[in-house]
């Protein structure tokens, strides 16, 4: 639970507002020295990441080699089909700043001895400013889609926790209803068993007296009317320990009972306590569709 209320909080925090991407033609150093360069700043993601995906960018050209080294992306030989059959080379090089989740890039493009500008070819400029465009924004977006996914999901069971609380509920509520059921059952039987009681020590009295009046007959009548008068009491004896037994159920759901009613009262608690995470959670999930929804 705590786990989750931190990461809701997270989502709240980190994404409460849109954020834009702009791209600009800068002048960057390179491994090759300072170059003319189309720059954007990516946010929200990490430089490895970045690179990662820039290099698969670079390779869905055909190339002949595409490696990165010190934070420094080389694409030799890119051959972009709308620019002709000249293959030119890619320098892309990332700055990552750590405490501010944003990653820095700049893409620099040798045509052959002289670098792109927006001035010198302004089409194949608009091609990699695009390009570059749509990569930032791409970037930007995933780790928020991902967030956006992350708070779905913990809204999701928190929703189902909910549902699992009101469903708990209803099942104390049953239970309760059961448990009287059975103890309205049981008092019944008790007055039942009542009357088998005093009947039953009438009997037992009655046959007392058999034996008592037996006691100077011939051995084998004062042996059947003992006998018989045993058998009485042990029916009797049944029929008390009958009736303690359905007291104990009396007593023993009413414990149960008292149970239940304070289940639900802290079920009643933690369903307050969940409607307002799940609140709580809403408003992160929209906070974080509204940041995605602000990238451009």
């Amino acid at each position: 639970m705590q786990k989750l209320f931190t990461l809701s909080l997270a989502v709240a925090t980190t994404f409460c507002f849109g954020q834009s991407v702009s791209v600009r033609e800068t002048n960057e150093k390179f491994s090759t020295g300072n170059q003319s360069a189309v720059g954007t700043t990516i946010l929200e993601n990490n430089a490895d990441d970045v690179i990662n995906e820039w290099k698969k960018v670079l390779k869905d050209f055909k190339y002949e080699k595409v490696k990165d080294k010190d934070n420094e992306v080389f694409g030799d030989n890119i051959l972009i089909k709308d620019w002709g059959n000249n293959p030119v080379d890619f320098y892309t090089k990332f700055e990552e700043d750590k405490k501010a989740k944003t990653v820095k890039m700049a893409v620099a493009v040798d045509l052959g001895g002289t670098y792109l500008t927006s001035a010198g070819d302004k089409e194949k400029y608009k091609f990699v400013e695009k390009m570059v465009k749509d990569f930032a924004i791409k970037m930007t977006k995933a780790p928020m889609e991902e967030a956006v996914r992350a708070a779905e999901k913990t809204l999701g069971k928190l929703e189902d926790d909910q549902k699992d609380l009101e469903k708990d509920k209803k099942n104390l509520q049953e239970d309760i209803v059961n448990y009287k059921n059975k103890i309205t059952k049981a008092e019944k039987d008790i007055t039942v068993k009542d009357g088998e009681i005093e009947k039953k020590k009438a009997e037992v009295n009655v046959q007392k007296k058999v034996v008592d009046a037996s006691s100077d007959a011939v051995s084998e009548q004062a042996k059947s009317s003992k006998k018989i008068y045993e058998k009485l009491q042990n029916q009797l004896e049944d029929l008390e320990k009958d009736r303690k037994n359905l007291k104990d159920d009396v007593t023993d759901n009413n414990k149960k009972i008292k149970k239940a009613e304070e289940d639900i009262k802290k079920n009643e608690d933690a369903q307050v306590k969940k409607k307002e995470e799940i609140e709580k959670q809403k408003t992160n999930v929209a906070n974080a569709k509204k940041k995605l929804e602000g990238v451009n």
